[in-house]
């Protein structure tokens, strides 16, 4: 008779990368930016408005402004990647993306292999350069944190060049956030809330619950209403 299977190996300590993706791309608590003044500051304590040290596609460096839309929840355990390069190491959730290789293009923590190169500030050039990634490891940290940058710049992260999202969400959020933020930004997190299976946690403190489509065409007629009594008012009194 042949011999009976062998059995599975031990599953890991800590849980699978894998059941993060319901989770939105986020660092830790712990992870640091630099402020406009310089200074060094978790991602804990921003606010939105706040202006950080982020890059332009193309490489360069200067400051771009955190949104409302930026997601923050300090209560949460999950697990992440620390990708350390010779000088820095970011450590971000597995779908998080970042520019890697030589054209930077944006890939998922979890896609970046050992050896590649991701992009690291250089202030002294004023400009990102390419450092390759030594190792890789998976652990447990506290807090969801993402700084959704108003202007479309690249987050840079522990030193490291991340991005919020894909190239093209990145470069059509360069105008549509500036002009949810103005116009309506309760609307725009309850069109978030539409598309995530999760609770939102934003960084002033709110929480939006998963709703669906048609509560959020109810809030756009309720809108829609309110903004056309609002202007019905003004010309009647002109």
């Amino acid at each position: 008779p042949s011999a009976p299977p062998t059995p599975p190996p031990p599953s890991s300590p800590l849980p699978d990368v894998n059941r993060q993706t319901t989770d939105p791309p986020c660092f830790p608590s712990s992870a640091t930016v630099q402020r406009a003044d310089g200074a060094t500051a978790p991602l804990s304590s921003l606010s939105a408005g706040d202006s950080i040290l982020a890059a332009a596609a193309d490489g360069t460096l200067g400051f771009d402004v955190v949104s409302s839309f930026s997601l923050a929840d300090p209560s949460a355990k999950a697990v992440f990647l620390s990708l350390a390069t010779a000088t820095a190491t970011v450590t971000l959730t597995p779908t998080h993306k970042l520019p890697a290789g030589p054209a930077k293009a944006l890939k998922q923590a979890s896609e970046v292999a050992v050896g590649e190169t991701v992009w690291i500030a250089s202030p002294a050039a004023g400009a990102l350069v390419q450092a390759p990634v030594l190792k890789i490891t998976k652990v447990v940290a506290d807090g969801l944190h993402s700084p959704l940058t108003k202007h479309g710049g690249w987050p840079v992260v522990d030193g490291v060049a991340t991005s919020y999202n894909s190239a093209a969400v990145v470069a059509r959020n360069k105008y549509l956030v500036p002009l949810v933020e103005a116009v309506c930004p309760s609307l725009g997190r309850l069109v978030v809330a539409a598309v995530n299976p999760k609770p939102m946690h934003y960084i002033d403190g709110e929480v939006v619950e998963p709703i669906s489509s048609l509560e959020v065409a109810a809030a756009v007629a309720v809108t829609a209403a309110a903004a056309t009594l609002g202007v019905r008012k003004i010309t009647a009194r002109k």
